[in-house]
């Protein structure tokens, strides 16, 4: 027999309605499985979608900050889960807050807070738990930075009520430019 009728046989019989059926049984079957087991993962910041506090965006105000140290660093939380009472900053090497930091809510109000640098550290311990379903603003103003066409990565991480070790809500990354 040909080499090649051989394998147009061997390919139609393995596509046959049978072989098929038993591989769509399959991927069907793995598919409802591992969604199963998947976590939520994307969260729009509208209430309810997603199970704890989150990280919205982050942005450098300007972004084209080339010799100026009256930048502002923004990072934006979501609050959601369990109230809050304390979030951590790991500022970048290369980074200097120069200003201090200010947080603000969605409705433009300061939230009180007791902040304290420790070398790259910014601790923010609130006077009163952040309720669920609060977004908050964190301004990091006069930012000096050792370079302008730069990535920079902030890691975050929460301390929730009733909780005993802080929770990393992600990496803010800013961008800015020369």
């Amino acid at each position: 027999m040909n080499v090649k009728l051989i394998m147009k046989l061997e390919i139609e019989h393995m596509f046959s309605m049978g072989k098929m059926k038993k591989l769509f049984y399959i991927a069907t079957f793995t598919l409802a499985i591992s969604s199963f087991f998947m976590t939520e993962v994307a969260a729009s910041g509208k209430p309810g979608d997603y199970r704890g506090s989150h990280l919205v965006k982050s942005v450098a105000i300007p972004n084209d900050a080339y010799g100026r140290t009256d930048t502002t660093h923004k990072i934006s939380v979501h609050i959601q889960g369990t109230p809050l009472t304390e979030l951590i900053i790991n500022v970048p090497e290369g980074v200097k807050i120069n200003r201090g930091i200010k947080i603000i809510n969605e409705s433009g109000k300061d939230i009180p807070a007791t902040i304290s640098m420790n070398q790259q550290t910014a601790t923010i311990s609130f006077s009163q738990p952040i309720q669920p379903e609060t977004k908050l603003s964190i301004f990091m103003n006069g930012v000096k930075t050792i370079s302008y066409n730069h990535i920079w990565q902030y890691k975050v991480y929460a301390q929730d009520v009733g909780f005993t070790q802080v929770i990393p809500l992600g990496i803010a990354q800013i961008q800015t430019y020369r």
